[in-house]
């Protein structure tokens, strides 16, 4: 790992644990490194911020399915929920995420990616479902989806249910009408 990406893996961490009130000190102290490597690199508290909150967003995951091959509807959000959930299951990416998720007025470009995230990205993945389904669905239903992703994360228990069996369930209902 470089000294870049492990300071980032450092502020995620910081931030996910203190918010974007946590010190560059904090953050450096956490990475191993000097202070100065931090602006070397990040130039600003600001860039680091957003750098460590956009990791955090699941555009990845989203570009990922967009991007997959699928036979049917049921594979396309299973994969989904699975690749959304596993991704999430890093305790510092996932309060850093619903973190983000709370300040996006803070900073424009995380509003815009956010923004960009539930309206174009997610929709994409369920043009693709309905295509599969021959039908349309609700903007209500679409978001129902990731809605129920979100209440796993913010209230994770693997002991309560599987993250395979969540998403197994989750793609049921959903695709039932």
């Amino acid at each position: 790992m470089d000294k870049k990406e492990k300071i980032l893996n450092a502020a995620i961490m910081v931030f996910s644990r203190k918010g974007y009130e946590a010190t560059m000190d904090e953050i450096a102290s956490e990475a191993g490194v000097s202070k100065g490597l931090l602006f070397f690199y990040y130039e600003s508290k600001e860039n680091l911020i957003i750098e460590s909150a956009l990791k955090s967003l699941p555009i990845y995951i989203i570009n990922s399915v967009n991007n997959g091959s699928y036979f049917d509807a049921n594979n396309v959000l299973y994969d989904l929920g699975i690749k959304f959930l596993y991704y999430y299951k890093n305790q510092d990416l996932r309060n850093l995420f619903l973190y983000t998720i709370s300040n996006k007025n803070r900073y424009d470009i995380l509003k815009d990616r956010l923004k960009y995230l539930c309206f174009t990205s997610f929709d994409s993945v369920f043009d693709k479902v309905e295509k599969m389904i021959n039908r349309r669905l609700s903007i209500a239903k679409k978001r129902s989806f990731f809605g129920s992703l979100l209440c796993y994360l913010i209230w994770w228990d693997e002991n309560v249910q599987s993250i395979e069996e969540y998403t197994k369930d989750l793609v049921k209902e959903f695709l039932s009408f």
